[in-house]
């Protein structure tokens, strides 16, 4: 309803919104009706009503020395309308309808509902009269007030300024109306348009009476001027006026009508102000300190950061409704800007997952409306476990002294609450010889929701030892299906028999603990999962299987390519047999199945793969793109491997010289492939790079370090249009050629023009 915030909110988000028919109602009306809503419809002009008459006697007495001058509030709005135009939304700082709901529900209403619950929990202990206390409490909870109302975090800033704006009725009636209210000067500017302009008669006899009882202060001292704009309608005067002097008509007479000289230079000296305050005003060092990154846990349906701040008008209607009291106003952590813009603290309430209350209310757009199953699969941020606090992580680090003298250290409660279906928390179970177990939780990042229900209830006292950390922009969850990588292992496999049960370990850190110091290969692809078990057919046979998960098909192929050896038994996208060791890619996913312990039959490992193939989905062969450049003539297939860091390329032979810096520019956003080609007359293979960059730049940079660095170790140098080729000590050839942003190398050849010949290929289908 309020214009101010409608026009703050649209200037922001530079488009119309619907939201707002309202306030623009309530502008519409003013054209007829003047400043009629600052005196019938305003609740903080009612207020000050309420409470100027308390201050009355303090009034009288009063030093009117305070600032009243009615311009203020004219600079004010064009401060605002400046800066957001520069896209700092002050709007809902200065609105009176937000003033007075965020007061009024989040201050003044919590210290009503406990002060009448214990007054009414004392009384309704009394014998005999006490069943008319509970009586009298159930009414005013269920038609009045809550029945518990939290209080808010920094309540007490907010209820300061409302008791700051109420107190300065001590010196001046409704001063904020009067001087400081910018929508007030919005419908000044508007309400020169009434139908309703106070006009006096020549009866009047100026005896000073509505003078003294205009709440505005909009009578000149004669009582017959009117100062424009500043007539809200009260009818007051009207109705005190003992000559009936006093009508409110369309046409004013010109010398009633008292102007407001505006100063064209304080109206540039105030839009100048706010044009150079706004760029300050959004430095956020908080942000910066995070490498630009914001971990304020936002409500569901936020926009994007920078959008949100623009749309919100701090109204504090989402913090009204939240029904777990876990939305609460932002103090400097978001910078200045983000300030009393509101934010998830999960250990004070979580964000629950069957509700959406504050898509529904925000008026401004800031919360995009959700529907429930959509909100559901929307991540407000990601849980993340401190290992130093977790009970069952510490008991874990002190396993020694535990297996000598065993605790429970077990503690699932996160796990428990989680309300994802498929559960974003899962254990690592560590067993003991004594079959005594400990189990550690972990996240799984990819279908946390950052709902905080974990960190709320988290039993460990202070922080909490599961935090959950806000992301910006909100994204999607991966929709979980039942072929997740843990159930892949079924109990029984023919005669196989599943003897232990699957441990999944998820993440960065996860990873290390299950092969640390081998685990920066599988981290350098996409790495999400890998989940492990042991099968046994006869006492003295048994396999060890491992399902990896990855984020894309490409990657799984990557981890497949380096890991595999053997020949292809055409089992999934792409298998590999080395005795009785089997190797499968099969889309997200690479399965190795390798023997433990006895004569594990080929037959054996085959059934076992075939198996877990058949419990997962299958998509059709899609090799990575950047394979398409290889030639097929003389390639050695099981020489391919698929990579983005250069971890994996120098971990390959491609010189006799160690290659120590990154000459190759290899990074997350490259694709590369090496692959071994021989030739008829060729005495030893040679090997092909291809490296696909993100863009041409990088390429460029990439050929000429590449080119720089072979010439340090060369003996000969020749360079024919785009090719560079260079001989070495050992009579080995290179060849480099860089077209677009693809690098393509030939190394370790001893036949020029076989690489030659290579070369041209690759060119031919770049």
């Amino acid at each position: 309803m309020s214009p101010l915030s409608a026009i703050g909110a649209m200037m922001a988000a530079k488009t119309f919104i619907l939201k707002y028919w309202p306030a623009l109602l309530v502008l519409f009306l003013t054209i007829p009706f003047g400043r009629f809503f600052c005196a019938w419809i305003c609740p903080l002009g009612t207020t000050l009503d309420i409470t100027d008459r308390l201050f009355a006697r303090i009034r009288k007495n009063s030093q009117k020395n305070i600032y009243d001058n009615r311009k203020l509030k004219y600079y004010l709005l064009a401060f605002i309308l400046i800066s957001l135009f520069f896209g700092l939304q002050w709007s809902g700082w200065f609105d009176p309808l937000s003033i007075a709901t965020s007061a009024y529900t989040a201050s003044i209403h919590p210290y009503i509902v406990h002060i009448i619950n214990g007054f009414f929990g004392y009384f309704s202990a009394i014998p005999y009269i006490g069943s008319f206390f509970t009586v009298i409490q159930k009414f005013l909870q269920e038609i009045l007030f809550a029945y518990h109302a939290p209080f808010f975090r920094a309540h007490g800033i907010l209820l300061s300024v409302f008791i700051l704006i109420i107190s300065l009725g001590m010196v001046f009636r409704r001063y904020w109306c009067r001087n400081i209210c910018p929508m007030g000067a919005i419908f000044a500017l508007i309400s020169e348009w009434s139908f309703f302009k106070r006009t006096v008669s020549s009866t009047c006899t100026s005896c000073g009476l509505c003078v003294e009882n205009c709440s505005m202060g909009a009578i000149q001292s004669d009582g017959k001027g009117t100062k424009e704009g500043e007539c809200i309608l009260c009818m007051t005067c009207k109705k005190i006026c003992p000559e009936n002097s006093i009508t409110f008509n369309i046409k004013q007479p010109v010398e009633q009508r008292q102007t407001i000289d505006l100063s064209k230079r304080a109206f540039v000296f105030t839009s100048l102000i706010g044009a150079a305050i706004a760029p300050l005003l959004k430095l956020n060092f908080v942000k910066a300190s995070n490498k630009g990154e914001a971990t304020i846990i936002r409500p569901p349906g936020a926009m994007d950061e920078d959008v949100f701040l623009k749309l919100c008008i701090r109204c504090g209607e989402c913090m009204k409704v939240c029904k777990t009291n876990g939305l609460h106003p932002t103090l400097l952590e978001g910078g200045i800007e983000a300030l009393w813009t509101p934010k998830l603290i999960p250990r004070l309430g979580y964000c629950d997952y069957g509700c959406v209350l504050c898509t529904r209310v925000c008026p401004s757009g800031a919360l995009k409306r959700l529907p429930l199953e959509e909100k559901r699969e929307i991540a407000l941020g990601k849980a993340k476990i401190d290992h130093n606090r977790c009970i069952p992580w510490v008991g874990y680090a002190r396993l020694p002294e535990l297996e000598k003298k065993w605790q429970d250290f077990n503690c699932g409660v996160c796990e428990e609450v989680c309300p994802v279906p498929t559960k974003a928390i899962h254990f690592n179970t560590y067993v003991d010889a004594q079959q005594r177990e400990l189990r550690r939780p972990f996240v799984r990042e990819e279908v946390c929701v950052g709902c905080g229900f974990c960190e709320k209830v988290c039993p460990v006292l202070g922080a909490s030892a599961i935090v959950v950390e806000g992301i910006q922009p909100q994204t999607r969850i991966k929709r979980q299906t039942e072929s997740s990588a843990y159930n892949f292992f079924p109990e029984d496999i023919g005669e196989w028999k599943r003897i232990s049960n699957p441990v999944t370990y998820e993440g960065k850190e996860n990873l290390y603990e299950y092969i640390n110091g081998g685990a920066e290969p599988y981290l350098s692809y996409s790495f999400i999962r890998v989940s492990t078990v042991e099968y046994q057919k006869t006492t003295d046979k048994k396999a060890f299987v491992d399902v990896w998960e990855f984020s894309s098909s490409d990657d799984a192929f990557g981890v497949f390519s380096k890991d595999s050896a053997g020949s292809d038994i055409n089992l999934g996208n792409g298998s590999a047999l080395l005795k009785n060791y089997l190797y499968i890619w099969n889309d997200t996913y690479f399965i190795r199945i390798e023997p433990r312990e006895g004569n594990v039959l080929t037959d054996d490992v085959i059934l076992v793969g075939k198996t877990i193939l058949s419990l997962m989905p299958y998509k059709k062969l899609r090799l990575p793109s950047v394979m398409s450049y290889l030639p097929q003539q003389h390639l050695i297939k099981e020489s391919i491997k698929f990579f983005h860091k250069k971890i994996i390329l120098y971990s390959i032979y491609i010189s006799e010289n160690f290659i120590e810096e990154n000459v190759f520019h290899l990074s997350e956003k490259t694709d590369a492939v090496v692959a071994e080609y021989k030739f008829d007359n060729d005495t030893e293979a040679f090997k092909l790079i291809i490296i696909k960059y993100p863009d041409i730049d990088t390429a460029t940079l990439a050929i000429e370090d590449v080119t720089k660095l072979w010439r340090t170790w060369c003996e000969k140098e020749l360079t024919h249009e785009n090719v560079y080729t260079f001989q070495d000590k050992l009579q080995y050839y290179t060849l480099c050629l860089k077209e677009k942003n693809i690098l393509c190398m030939a190394v370790l050849s001893k036949n020029k023009e076989n690489a030659e010949m290579l070369l041209k290929l690759v060119s031919e289908k770049l």
